[in-house]
């Protein structure tokens, strides 16, 4: 018996034959879907990958071209081992490069009479370094290249404060633009620095005071007669008058022998001790801090070596920065205290007994030598207050030496003034 085509079955057998059509449909969608989810992640992990490389590429070539900075800074010092020797200061375009004839020829090195070029002194990473003294244009005429201005970094006004200028001096140094290319895993970075040598300390005289000094005794010997060269000053200088609260501002008793270009210079420029020192306690190698009046005995920052007579200058080949901060109260130095660089103090200072220092001696507050013993300060010795000098006994000098003064600044590393990523 045939079968109706309306039948019960029939329709039965088609809705069946019907679900399995739509159930493969579905999967063959999901297959083609889960292919693609597939291929869109390892697109994106590819992805991912390639960013990870480039940014590991950029970091190191970044840290390459930072290497290539400093090691121009570490060569521009005075004592460094393969020093790049700034053989024309007052040239705008004399120019220094670090890497091979063929990299510094890339970035404009012409073998030309005021361009220098020395390899790297490592082999291990790709930079090439080119040094130019940093120029601004020329107010009067903006636009004009070879009319720029040199900038210097120094104390122009001789106040103990630090800044750029166009102006040049003995107290002024040379800031160098320095430009880093680095290259690493195929990624480049540029670094540009401004450096700077750090200047000498600012030394209108032998001794410098702001507030009224005694001096006593025959014993005492003071001079602005430069001992180590032709830089003299004068022997005192004090921003006070000569007199002052109807009293005289240096005071002498038992005829000290005070000598210089003047003797005792009076209504001098003011210096802010306490910025001069905080400006120079940033390079100190030793530095200590007490809360109270503190007596330190028998410490040694070198050994400075005597000469024929008392009032000889003393030697030394060592430069250390020595920082006290005493947080406004009073440090004594005692049992034969010697030293080279620059001694600072944020307080007062008392001398007792024998004392020797190669450099110049700065104190925020007031000086008082004390006790016996021979105390030789060959260098300066600036005071933010007075200095009460041979009070009961011993023997005080002090000296101009300029080449004590300038040796304890030369020799640090180039202050980095700025910093840039080009």
């Amino acid at each position: 018996m045939a079968l109706s085509p309306l039948s019960p079955l029939t329709v039965s057998q088609r809705r069946l034959g019907n679900t399995h059509g739509i159930a493969l449909i579905s999967a063959l969608m999901f297959v083609v879907l889960l292919a693609l989810l597939g291929a869109t992640t390892a697109t994106v992990s590819t992805v991912a990958s390639h960013s990870s490389g480039n940014y590991k590429a950029t970091i190191q070539s970044l840290q390459s071209t930072e290497a290539g900075a400093e090691e121009a800074r570490g060569r521009l010092r005075v004592n460094a081992v393969n020093r790049i020797l700034d053989t024309a200061p007052t040239a705008k375009t004399w120019t220094a490069f670090i890497g091979s004839p063929t990299h510094a020829q890339a970035y404009g090195y012409t073998g030309s009479a005021q361009q220098v070029r020395t390899d790297s002194l490592q082999t291990a990473l790709a930079y090439t370094v080119v040094i130019t003294h940093a120029t601004v244009p020329d107010p009067t005429d903006p636009t004009e290249p070879s009319k720029r201005l040199l900038l210097y970094w120094g104390d122009p006004t001789g106040t103990g404060t630090y800044t750029r200028t166009t102006t040049a001096g003995p107290r002024m140094r040379n800031i160098y633009l320095v430009t880093s290319y680095g290259t690493l895993g195929g990624a480049t970075s540029i670094v540009q620095t401004q450096v700077a040598p750090v200047p000498p300390v600012t030394i209108p005289g032998t001794v410098y005071v702001d507030a009224h000094t005694t001096l006593q005794g025959s014993s005492t010997y003071i001079t602005g007669q430069d001992q180590c060269g032709t830089q003299h000053l004068p022997g005192i200088v004090t921003p006070l008058p000569q007199t002052q609260d109807n009293q005289n501002t240096i005071t002498q008793n038992g005829h000290p022998n005070v000598t210089g270009s003047p003797a005792i210079q009076y209504n001098g420029t003011y210096i802010n001790i306490t910025t001069l020192v905080n400006a120079l306690k940033g390079f100190a190698d030793s530095t200590y801090t007490f809360a109270s009046n503190t007596t330190v005995t028998g410490m040694s920052w070198g050994t400075p070596t005597a000469g024929a007579t008392q009032t000889s200058p003393l030697a030394c080949s060592e430069s250390h920065v020595v920082y006290y901060k005493m947080g406004g109260t009073s440090l004594k130095l005692s049992g034969g205290t010697q030293g080279c660089g620059i001694l600072l103090v944020d307080g007062d200072l008392e001398l007792h007994g024998g004392f020797a220092w190669y450099g110049p001696v700065l104190v925020t507050g007031s000086i008082i030598y004390t006790g016996g013993g021979n105390k030789n300060i060959t260098g300066a010795l600036l005071s933010g207050s007075s200095v009460t000098a041979d009070v009961i006994g011993g023997n005080a000098t002090i000296l101009n030496c300029s080449a004590a003064n300038t040796s304890a600044t030369q020799n640090r590393p180039l202050l980095r003034l700025n910093w840039q990523q080009m």
